[in-house]
C-alpha cells in the first residue's frame, strides 16, 4: 500500500511518508487517563491508542508518548500499514511538562522515521500562554523579600500587603518583585516558551520543521503560543476556548481522507483537522467548539500589528489630559467587554470578567475608535485584514457539562485569543499577570521566570495593559487554575438548543 505524503509551503521541502507524533501528558488527570471510563485501563487499551491504531492502518507512521495517572510513561509506535500489535515500551516515569522530555520525543520520532513529514498533535489540557518557571526560586525568603512582604490569601484572590496591612501596590499593574505564590496545583502543561524551545531542540541538528500541529486542548489558538511556535513549523490547528476531550476518536478520519487524497498541503491537513473535530463533535449537540487554521509564516505580521494597535492606544490613553483619561479608559474597557471572549476565570459564562479575548473581534470594535482616532482605526483596520480567514468554524450551543449557559462563536471575526488580564478593571488579576508583565530580568532579583517569550518581549501589548492599568487599584491575584478540559459526553442528551 502507498504512503500518503505532505507538500509543505516551502518547496525545497521534500518528504516520503507521514509520521503522527502524539504527546499525551495526562498523568495528572485520571479523567483522561480513565476516559471513557471510570476504570483504569492498561495503555494498550486506552481509546487513545486504540484510535491510533486505525491511523496507522491509513499508512501512516505513529510515534505516541503517553503518561498515565498513577501509572508509567509509555512509548507507543506503530508502522505505517501494519495490523501488528502496537509496540509499547516502557519509559518510566517522565516530566510530562519538561522541554527535555518534549525535545527528546520530538528528536526520536524524527530520527526514527527520517524523511517523513511530521505531524504533531497535543494532548490534553491548554492554557494559551503560560509562563516557563524556576519553582526553586519560589522560595518564601524570596516571595516575601526577605519578611518585607505579606500575603493574605481571601475570598479567592491574593493581595500583596505590608505588615502593618496597607497594600504595597495601590495602583496599577501587578508587577510583583518575584510573581505570586499562586500557581497551578496540577496538570498544568508545557510552558509556551517550553513548547517553543523543545521544538527549536529537536531541529538542531538540521531537522526539517513540523508539518502541522494539531494543539488538540483548550485555549491553544493563541496569539503567544502561536508566535512562539511558529519559526518552527509550517501551519497550526488549535481551538479558541474549550474543545472536548475525545480520545483521538477524530484521527481515523483525519487520515483516512489523507489516504484516500494521495496527497494534501500542510494546510488542507490541518483543516481536516478542524473538520473532523467539528463534525464528530456535531454528531451529537451540546458540544459547542471554535477552532482557527493559521499558516505560521503569517504570525510575525500578525504580532507587528497588535504591536502596532498597542501603541495607537497607548498614545490615546497618554495623551488625554486628566479630565478627559477616564472616558478613554472607559472606551477602550467598552471595546474589550464587546469582544469575544474566551472563558478562563471562574463562572463558564463567556463574558466579562473573562480575560482572553479575540483579538480580531476587538480589532473590530476598535475599528471606530473616537480617541486618536486615525492611527487606531487604521492600526485596527490592518490587524484584522491579517487575521481574515482563520477562523475554521465557530459552533454554538449549550455545552452538556454547563447546562445553564450558552456558547455562541458565530461571529465572523474570529481568529485566536490574546491574554488582556483584568479587562474590566476589577483590580483582580489573573494568575499569570505578574509573569506576563515581566518582559525583562531585574537586575539582582532571582529570576523566578528566566526565559519570557519573544511575543512579549518584542510587542507593546505588555506596555498598553499597564497604561490601561495605570490608575487602576489593583486588589490582588485570582488564584490559579489550569481548568480542567471538558470531555466528550455519549451517553448523556440535553434538550434541544
Amino acid at each position: 500500500m502507498a504512503h500518503p505524503r505532505l507538500t509543505f509551503s516551502d518547496p525545497t521541502i521534500q518528504t516520503t511518508g507521514v509520521t503522527l507524533v502524539v504527546y499525551a501528558p495526562f498523568g495528572t488527570d485520571a479523567a483522561l487517563s480513565r476516559y471513557p471510563d471510570a476504570a483504569a485501563v492498561p495503555v494498550d487499551r486506552h481509546p487513545l491508542v486504540r484510535h491510533l491504531a486505525e491511523v496507522a492502518r491509513c499508512g501512516v507512521h505513529v510515534s505516541a508518548l503517553v503518561d498515565l495517572y498513577r501509572d508509567g510513561s509509555y512509548l507507543v509506535e506503530m508502522t505505517a500499514n501494519s495490523r501488528a500489535a502496537p509496540r509499547i515500551t516502557s519509559r518510566w516515569k517522565l516530566e510530562m511538562d519538561g522541554i527535555a522530555t518534549m525535545a527528546g520525543f520530538l528528536r526520536y520520532s524524527r530520527l526514527k522515521r527520517p524523511g517523513t513529514a511530521i505531524v504533531l498533535a497535543l494532548e490534553g489540557h491548554g492554557a494559551g500562554y503560560l509562563p516557563e518557571l524556576d519553582l526553586s526560586v519560589l522560595t518564601t525568603s524570596n516571595l516575601t523579600q526577605n519578611g518585607s512582604i505579606e500575603w493574605h490569601i481571601a475570598n479567592g484572590a491574593g493581595a500583596p500587603q505590608l505588615p502593618m496591612g496597607s497594600p504595597l501596590l495601590p495602583m496599577g499593574s501587578p508587577l510583583l518583585p518575584m510573581g505570586s505564590p499562586l500557581l497551578p496545583a496540577d496538570h498544568a502543561p508545557l510552558s509556551s516558551y517550553g513548547l517553543g524551545q523543545a521544538m527549536a531542540l529537536a531541529q538542531v541538528d538540521g531537522g526539517q520543521r513540523v508539518g502541522v500541529v494539531h494543539l488538540n486542548n483548550c485555549f491553544n489558538m493563541s496569539a503567544e503560543l502561536l508566535h512562539t511556535i511558529a519559526p518552527y513549523a509550517d501551519v497550526a490547528t488549535g481551538y479558541l476556548n474549550y474543545n472536548f476531550f475525545t480520545a483521538g476518536e477524530a484521527y481515523p478520519v483525519v487520515f483516512d481522507r489523507l489516504r484516500r487524497a494521495g496527497t494534501a498541503t500542510t494546510e488542507q491537513l490541518a483543516h481536516w483537522f478542524a473538520d473532523a473535530n467539528r463534525d464528530l463533535l456535531a454528531s451529537k449537540s451540546h458540544h459547542p467548539t471554535a477552532a482557527g487554521v493559521v499558516q505560521l509564516s503569517r504570525m510575525p505580521l500578525i504580532a507587528r500589528r497588535i504591536h502596532t494597535l498597542a501603541r495607537a492606544l497607548i498614545k490615546a490613553l497618554d495623551s488625554a489630559t486628566p479630565a478627559q483619561r477616564p472616558g478613554v479608559v472607559r472606551q477602550v474597557r467598552s471595546a474589550l467587554r464587546r469582544a469575544q471572549k474566551y472563558d478562563n476565570e471562574g463562572s463558564p459564562k463567556l463574558g466579562p470578567a473573562d480575560e482572553m479575548v479575540d483579538i480580531c473581534s476587538l480589532a473590530t470594535e476598535l475599528s471606530a475608535f473616537e480617541v486618536n482616532a486615525v492611527p487606531v482605526q487604521k492600526a485596527a483596520r490592518a490587524l484584522r485584514s491579517s487575521l481574515a480567514g482563520i477562523k475554521a468554524y465557530g459552533a454554538s450551543g449549550v455545552p452538556w457539562s454547563e447546562p445553564g449557559v450558552h456558547w455562541d462563536f458565530s461571529r465572523p471575526d474570529l481568529a485566536m485569543n490574546i491574554l488582556c488580564p483584568d479587562a474590566s478593571l476589577r483590580g483582580l488579576w489573573d494568575w499569570r499577570s505578574p509573569y506576563y508583565l515581566q518582559v525583562r530580568l531585574e537586575p539582582g532579583v532571582p529570576a523566578v521566570q528566566p526565559h519570557q517569550i519573544d511575543f512579549l518581549k518584542k510587542s507593546a501589548w505588555v506596555d498598553f495593559i499597564r497604561e490601561y492599568h495605570r490608575e487602576e487599584p489593583f486588589l490582588g491575584v485570582l488564584a490559579a487554575e489550569i481548568p480542567h478540559l471538558p470531555t466528550f459526553n455519549r451517553a448523556h442528551t440535553l434538550p434541544p438548543d
